[in-house]
């Protein structure tokens, strides 16, 4: 493998940038439930896994709903190894968003910087750092395909407002921040 002694380029350098300021920021979710199996009403054990962004000092964290839902205990784990078990805060069903909190001391925690999205444009560059397969703070770039999309789901539920993006996003990501270059 070769690699050019020169140093970064100057996109290479926004892309290095934002994911030294915000990688802190994202946190690796697990969830524990129990379900029920339809057939023979035997219970069994399941896990999940996900993405989130800490929004604030007192510990806070945006995720999807879809990541914690009918979870029976939620593990939050920073970028420094440390886990917490969180309590669930709220949720907007409808647009898939939760808040759920961990305790922690003041000043360890990094919160990301909220973005006004209705300044987003289409062909802007944005980032998407989560935890895809399990692997721990991962960030994929690629650009805003489309914005204001609907996606009907199950039981015609609609979830509008979407940011279309071509990022590389796989499971685990959800939850996860949808970062600009600013």
């Amino acid at each position: 493998m070769l690699f050019n002694q020169r140093g970064l380029s100057p996109e290479e350098e926004i892309n290095v940038s934002v994911y030294e300021k915000l990688n802190k920021s994202v946190v690796h979710i697990t969830t524990k439930s129990t379900k029920t199996d339809g057939f023979f009403l035997l219970e069994y054990d399941t896990e999940g896994a996900g993405s989130g962004a800490i929004i604030d000092q007192s510990g806070h964290i945006l995720t999807n709903y879809h990541v914690i839902e009918d979870a029976q205990q939620v593990n939050v784990t920073l970028f420094n190894g440390k886990s917490y078990t969180a309590k669930f805060v709220g949720a907007d069903v409808i647009n898939d968003i939760a808040v759920i909190k961990i305790e922690e001391e003041p000043g360890v925690l990094k919160p990301v910087e909220m973005a006004d999205s209705s300044k987003l444009k289409v062909g802007q560059r944005v980032f998407a750092i989560g935890n895809p397969f399990g692997l721990e703070r991962t960030m994929t770039c690629g650009i805003i395909s489309s914005l204001n999309r609907s996606l009907k789901l199950r039981g015609n539920r609609t979830i509008k407002s979407i940011i279309q993006i071509d990022a590389a996003v796989n499971p685990g990501n959800s939850g996860g921040p949808l970062i600009n270059s600013h």
